[in-house]
């Protein structure tokens, strides 16, 4: 890990450094973090430390590291990089680079797709996140048979979503393995996306009597007011205490200006790392700049773009920098010793000088389309039409490598640079439609809104309000849900059936778990609608098997008892082959009291959502497929589907996939005469959901 601003030599050295004693005010934080590692683990453990910048995580985490080698365990590191936030699994690349080659040790299904992921393999593979997930932990557990192993990921809120995923889904895997791993984010609250569950570990800011004690080790300790106004500003945040301290100490007059004009903490950090920089050379500044941007300047991009213009990324150029500890020069490249280094070289710079340098970085990235496309957003400012449009033709790119999240951002950003309303609204609604695939209902509802606030297209409108209306279902909402569902249907298109129906269908589903009478009346009532308004037909690209099955899916969830006669028949005049989805006749074979028609559908649906690597669909034919399997009494059958289930909703962060395997479970578990489990999974499935919408 690299040295990080807390501790390089213009700082004044912080406390943890060896030569000058241990860290300050961080006993017990020491004390619990060296526990995990020396003596070497036993069993895995997982560990959140948060805090703000400036608080000693990466001390605190290099000086576990270097406990846990001296204890004889082996240390993977992996640092989150702002550049990389939107490339899917950039970060799990950098975590398991060093070791990627044990790989093809791995089950052939999973190496190939981890190496695929990773994007070190020439064949394109179909992006499957669960997959990706037992590679990554069959990988570090059979790294840690050998001998112990310790995972530090820092900056873990610059994490790509894919990647963060992936270690959220390892560490609820984690058991006997002798796996440490431990994840350190910027802020008080849970980081975005990880699970809640894990262990945390808070940095507060230090107390006066310990803040007291770090200013009395620098070297120039500030004295009387000065000292005062050092402590009231910093706070208690060690990095701001060490900073303002330094500056104090090359000139005491600065303090007169800060006693009359104090600034936030945020503020106080920037303006003293930009006083420090502010003085050095132009080709110096205008290559951090660069650096700053291209996150990691080591991997090329940076040094192409820098080498192609007026100034490079030369040691010679870098060295006053160096020399004032701003950064860190090897042969590896250019490190900056804190993140809050390159954000203030970042944010002081004004818009003009990043957006050149953003365009630099765009020109060197003519091979890397989605890089390019996100340097040129960065660097505009009012709407721009060709940027918006490379920002949409990248977002395929990152579905196809399992980044549903960076394809909805890059949809989103791009509806923001689009200068015409309608192609805002368009790209909106393609971007909810994208992100219903990360499990995010509350970005679906806000993408979906944002376009109804300025479309005047009805259609769209429609398109809008039928996302809004999943995301109130994909959250247990099913009294509002079926509200905007039903208006969907009822007031889509003629042109439209598709749209119609297959808001109808979701809103039968909605009827189906709420259970309710009033629910299935107006189900009912907006279907006999739709059938008197038009015959039921295919469009939209949807063919007539499974248009009909839709059909059947909707009156089967309505009453299977008294329409059985009817529907039976027109289930098994369905043939697989000509459906392009199985689970939506395979749920109403189940519900119509079909088992084995059920089985043969369903087994299918999951098959071919596995197999064309969009695993997170899946879901639904999960979780009928246990029920299925209960049926006929294959119980350990309904067992297996339920593990698979709850892994499948843990990676794509699925709460009511993860009730229902609960509800399976703890049914299997019932019938088998041990309550105990039971009861455990049933709790577990209530805890996910309000059981009053979802009886």
């Amino acid at each position: 890990m690299s040295r990080t601003l807390e501790s390089h030599p213009a700082a004044g050295a912080w406390p943890g450094d060896p030569a000058r004693g241990p860290l300050v005010g961080r006993d017990a934080e020491l004390s619990l973090l060296r526990g995990l590692v020396d003596p070497s683990p036993v069993v895995s453990r997982v560990l959140v430390v948060l805090g703000d910048a400036g608080l000693g995580k990466s001390v605190l985490l290099a000086d576990m590291a270097q406990r846990a080698r001296s204890a004889g365990s082996r240390v993977l590191t992996v640092t989150g990089r702002e550049s990389e936030t939107n490339l899917p699994f950039a970060a799990l690349h950098q975590l398991l680079r060093p070791v990627v080659d044990s790989a093809v040790d791995l089950p052939a299904r999973q190496s190939k797709a981890l190496r695929g992921a990773l994007g070190l393999t020439a064949q394109t593979v179909p992006a499957d996140r669960l997959l990706t997930g037992i590679a990554a932990l069959t990988l570090l557990s059979g790294i840690s048979e050998v001998s112990p192993l310790l995972v530090i990921v820092d900056d873990a809120h610059l994490l790509d979503r894919s990647s963060l995923d992936v270690l959220s889904f390892v560490g609820r895997r984690l058991g006997a393995e002798r796996v440490v791993l431990v994840l350190a984010g910027r802020g008080p609250a849970p980081l975005a996306g990880l699970d809640s569950g894990f262990p945390e570990l808070r940095l507060e800011p230090l107390p006066a009597s310990d803040a007291n004690r770090l200013l009395d080790s620098q070297p120039h300790p500030p004295r009387g007011r000065a000292r005062a106004q050092v402590l009231a500003q910093a706070a208690g945040n060690p990095l701001a205490l060490i900073e303002l301290a330094n500056v104090i100490a090359a000139d005491p007059w600065l303090g007169r200006r800060w006693g009359a004009e104090p600034l936030p903490l945020s503020r106080q950090l920037s303006a003293v790392l930009a006083a420090r920089f502010a003085g050095l050379p132009e080709p110096t500044r205008a290559a951090l700049l660069l650096a700053a941007i291209a996150g990691s300047p080591g991997s090329g991009a940076a040094t192409s773009a820098a080498a192609g213009g007026t100034y490079g990324l030369a040691a010679d150029v870098l060295a006053p920098a160096e020399r004032l500890g701003l950064v860190k020069v090897n042969r590896s490249g250019l490190q900056f010793s804190h993140p809050l280094v390159r954000s203030a070289i970042y944010h002081t710079a004004p818009f003009a000088e990043r957006a050149a340098a953003h365009r630099r970085l765009a020109q060197a990235l003519a091979d890397q389309p989605d890089r390019q496309a996100w340097h040129l957003a960065a660097a505009s400012l009012p709407p721009d039409e060709q940027v918006a449009s490379l920002l949409e033709a990248t977002a395929g790119q990152a579905q196809r490598r399992g980044g549903a999240a960076t394809a909805a951002l890059a949809l989103e950003r791009a509806a923001e640079l689009s200068p015409d309303r309608e192609d805002q609204a368009r790209r909106l609604i393609s971007a909810a439609s994208v992100a219903v695939a990360t499990g995010q209902a509350d970005w679906v509802e806000d993408l979906a809104g944002r376009a109804l606030a300025i479309t005047a297209d009805p259609e769209r409108q429609i398109a809008a309000r039928r996302a809004v209306g999943w995301a109130l279902a994909w959250t247990s909402q099913h009294v509002a849900a079926l509200s905007v569902l039903i208006a969907v249907a009822e007031e889509a298109p003629a042109g439209r059936p598709a749209l119609a129906w297959g808001a109808l269908g979701t809103a039968a589903a909605v009827a189906y778990q709420s259970g309710t009478p009033a629910s299935r009346q107006a189900v009912a009532r907006t279907l006999d609608h739709l059938e008197q308004a038009e015959p039921p037909r295919p469009a939209d690209g949807a063919s007539s098997a499974d248009f009909d099955a839709l059909q059947v899916w909707i009156r089967a969830g309505l009453n299977p008892f008294a329409s059985r006669s009817e529907l039976v028949p027109r289930l098994h005049r369905l043939t697989v082959a000509a459906l392009e989805d199985p689970s939506v006749p395979g749920a109403a074979a189940w519900l119509l009291d079909e088992p084995e028609l059920a089985v043969e559908l369903l087994q299918e649906a999951v098959h071919r959502l596995q197999a064309a690597g969009v695993r997170g669909a899946s879901g639904a034919a999960l979780s009928a497929l246990g029920w299925t399997y209960i049926d006929t009494g294959r119980w350990d059958d309904a067992l297996a589907v339920c593990a698979e289930a709850s892994d499948l909703a843990e990676a794509y962060q699925m709460d009511i996939v993860a009730a229902a395997a609960d509800v399976t479970a703890a049914t299997v578990w019932a019938v088998r005469a041990d309550p105990a489990a039971a009861r455990a999974h049933a709790a577990r499935a209530l805890a996910r959901i309000d059981p009053a919408q979802s009886r």
